[in-house]
């Protein structure tokens, strides 16, 4: 082909020869047994089936009895995806997605990147995570090359008991349920959080809560806060975009419930809680989620139906790397929503 004048354009590079082929129900191989190469599995093994396509095989569920992908790992996976098409040096610091609709663990799911600016400072990504053809998650993202710091400063880190002084979120309500005196519908609450703990959370997680009570619905639950030192169980390695992705997964962990805890202790029954929106701003690169972090929530309004949630998280000597927000669906139901499976 030529151009109007008659001249040859100069040829583009071919690109690779590579086969999208079925993509329902592809089978995958999980090394999930090995905390850090089941987590490079989740995250960093995408599959580059095409130009700014990629393919995702190991997907995680949100909850034990329904095949629904947690939302925390489609948000690291789409930050992995867009990550890979820009240039080195540059590093996430934002980005803000929507949950359109649950994503099916039975079925990979296609990564589609839109290469919306390239600058010398920014680089700016949309991504669309598409399953049987439709979208079920879009996110927009922007990457910076670090720069010499201008303004600085940052609010203190509260101050909490170290992790060594406290419990694994289980072992907490597991003693709790032996109690015979315990409320039927703080025991049935507590059994259904305890049930649907997806195995992988905790195989490869640490969760242990800064104020026990507040997790048995008892106590100081009027204000919707709450704060939990989180960890890797192993070390998973120094590639800093894995505790990116990682981090990012896990700060979709305890914000809808940090929002309904306190109408819940007040005999609230939820029928459903579901993540609408997902905002994250990283701070500084430089941290490690296989060592302690402090993860705090605070919700600010709940009307509507729906409640606002802003996330924390710390590193253990007290330094700001990444901030999110978030807005959660919360809808009451009738006392029998608790055996029919609510999602919170």
């Amino acid at each position: 082909m030529g151009n109007d004048d008659g001249n040859e354009t100069t040829p583009r590079p071919s690109s690779p020869d590579i086969t999208l082929g079925n993509v329902t129900k592809i089978p995958f191989n999980s090394r999930a047994h090995e905390i850090q190469a089941g987590l490079i599995d989740t995250f960093l093994n995408l599959e580059l089936v095409d130009n700014n396509l990629y393919l995702a095989r190991h997907l995680l569920k949100g909850r034990k009895s329904s095949p629904a992908v947690y939302g925390g790992q489609v948000i690291g996976q789409a930050l992995a995806a867009a990550a890979s098409t820009v240039g080195e040096g540059f590093i996430p610091n934002s980005l803000h997605s929507y949950f359109l609709k649950c994503g099916d663990v039975n079925r990979p799911i296609l990564y589609m990147i839109d290469r919306i600016r390239d600058g010398r400072s920014f680089c700016t990504r949309l991504v669309k995570a598409v399953q049987q053809g439709e979208a079920i998650f879009t996110m927009q993202m922007s990457f910076h090359k670090p720069e010499p710091d201008g303004i600085v400063y940052q609010q203190s880190m509260p101050s909490v008991p170290p992790p060594e002084e406290l419990q694994e979120m289980r072992q907490i309500i597991e003693t709790a349920l032996i109690d015979t005196d315990l409320p039927a519908a703080t025991r049935a609450m507590l059994t259904y959080k305890l049930n649907e703990i997806p195995p992988a959370f905790e195989r490869v997680f640490q969760f242990r809560p800064v104020e026990p009570n507040k997790v048995l619905l008892k106590g100081n639950c009027d204000e919707p806060t709450s704060a939990v030192w989180l960890k890797a169980n192993e070390n998973i390695g120094d590639n800093p975009r894995l505790h990116q992705c990682v981090a990012t997964f896990i700060s979709d962990s305890t914000l809808i419930e940090t929002a309904m805890r306190p109408a819940i202790a007040s005999g609230f029954v939820p029928s459903m809680a579901l993540s609408l929106d997902h905002t994250v701003w990283m701070h500084d690169p430089d941290f490690r989620v296989d060592e302690w972090m402090l993860y705090e929530n605070t919700s600010a309004i709940s009307r509507g139906g729906r409640s606002f949630i802003e996330g924390r998280l710390w590193t253990r000597d007290g330094r700001l790397v990444l901030s999110c927000s978030q807005e959660g669906l919360t809808s009451e139901g009738c006392q029998d929503a608790v055996s029919a499976g609510i999602q919170w």
